[in-house]
């Protein structure tokens, strides 16, 4: 027998407690990774899940991954297909549970047709399910929030830290490689090294003046730890601690607040997708409120080339397009434009950032796009008004001027 490791968006040696259950054991461990055959193929809203941006960024935390495990004799194996093709139903299997609908699903399908021991962990979110006090979630964040700052306490923190070495996964997608745009507010790579570098250096300096800058498109406006979080090359509780660490050395201030406020932002659309399940892909969302969506192929074509003659919006559609990347500003506004000036079905916005996202959350994306829908967890169903947007974070249009 063997101990199998179930990886998903859990890329670390970092505070992973699937690792140490299975260090535990005398019998020989694997590493596994495997990519769903439906990211890889276009959905229903004519998109592919695993973009091209995404799929290097995986690949680069996989071999990341794959030169932590070495080190303790642990080999990485990657597959397209279905877990129980993959695995042997006898051997140990280790895993982190997922949050999103499908993810939950595979999982059980796989637990059903186990035979062997099978353990699953906790390590996606910032608290485990014990430290979240509602039997049933409050709809506004406020609520979740201040309950959370009083009682709530993160699981204990598992240190361990990833090697130097980088080894070569068997990649099985081929992707045409992506180049580093100069204008990028994004120019890292993945895996858990380099989520460790940029939080070091975030937490140098930047993070003092977080609440100030957050809404700017430089590379230190805001933290970019969003993807390390989103693939699990960074461990919620690990920022969370480097955090308080700064805190304790340099003091708190309204900035290091903030950046533990988003942590709680991003928790929370976590257990909303958990306990929502497939209900928060319905169009009228988890408020069940009626809305003629419509579904307008030009102008949603026009609206994912930048391509509206909104210069605002088409700057920000431009350089998702161009990195992968776009800033939490950039997508409260461009989703709202998409709902509510042009009256699209929300689902494929939600859709074409899965697939371009390079910091995509299931979670959180969708979350954040029923928000501005006026569907999702907030109960005013607020437009932008995208003109005074960039009147205000873009004056001198050296933003716009950039990607247009």
């Amino acid at each position: 027998m063997k101990t199998i490791i179930w990886y998903q968006n859990d890329l670390r040696v970092d505070d992973h407690r699937p690792l140490e259950e299975a260090l535990r054991h005398d019998d020989p461990i694997e590493g596994h990774y495997v990519i769903p055959q439906e990211e890889l193929i276009e959905n229903r809203f004519g998109h592919t899940p695993l973009g091209p941006r995404r799929l290097q960024f995986l690949n680069e935390s996989l071999d990341d991954l794959a030169g932590s495990l070495a080190a303790f004799g642990i080999p990485l194996f990657v597959h397209i297909g279905h877990p129980l093709d993959m695995f042997d139903p006898t051997d140990r299997l280790l895993f982190q549970r997922a949050i999103g609908y499908n993810e939950r699903r595979r999982e059980r399908e796989v637990m059903t047709a186990w035979q062997g021991e099978c353990q699953s962990f906790d390590g996606f979110t910032l608290y485990p399910r014990d430290e979240i006090p509602f039997e049933k979630l409050p709809f506004l964040f406020t609520e979740f929030r201040k309950a959370m700052e009083a009682d709530a306490r993160p699981d204990r923190l598992i240190e361990r830290s990833p090697t130097k070495e980088l080894h070569s996964v068997d990649f099985p997608v081929t992707y045409e490689q992506q180049e580093h745009d100069a204008r990028t507010a994004f120019p890292f790579r993945g895996g858990e090294r380099a989520g460790r570098e940029r939080l070091d250096a975030y937490l140098a300096g930047p993070v003092r003046t977080y609440k100030e800058t957050r809404n700017g498109f430089g590379v230190d406006d805001s933290s970019k730890l969003s993807a390390y979080l989103a693939n699990g090359s960074l461990s919620p509780r690990r920022v969370q601690h480097e955090l308080e660490q700064h805190e304790r050395l340099h003091g708190a201030n309204e900035s290091t607040y903030w950046l533990y406020f988003e942590l709680l932002w991003r928790e929370f659309f976590q257990w909303v997708a958990l306990e929502q399940g497939k209900r928060l892909f319905r169009a009228q969302g988890i408020r069940l409120k009626q809305k003629a969506w419509r579904v307008d192929d030009d102008v949603i074509g026009r609206w994912q080339a930048g391509e509206t003659g909104v210069d605002f919006v088409d700057a920000f559609m431009r350089e998702l397009n161009t990195t992968g990347w776009m800033s939490n500003r950039g997508r409260q506004i461009v989703a709202s434009y998409f709902a509510k000036e042009l009256g699209q079905d929300w689902r494929i916005g939600a859709s074409y950032f899965e697939s371009m996202l390079i910091d995509y959350d299931v979670a959180s994306n969708t979350g954040n796009w029923a928000y501005q829908a006026g569907v999702g967890n907030d109960s005013r169903d607020r437009c932008f008004n995208v003109t005074r947007q960039q009147d205000t974070y873009d004056p001198t249009g050296a933003f716009r001027n950039s990607w247009l």
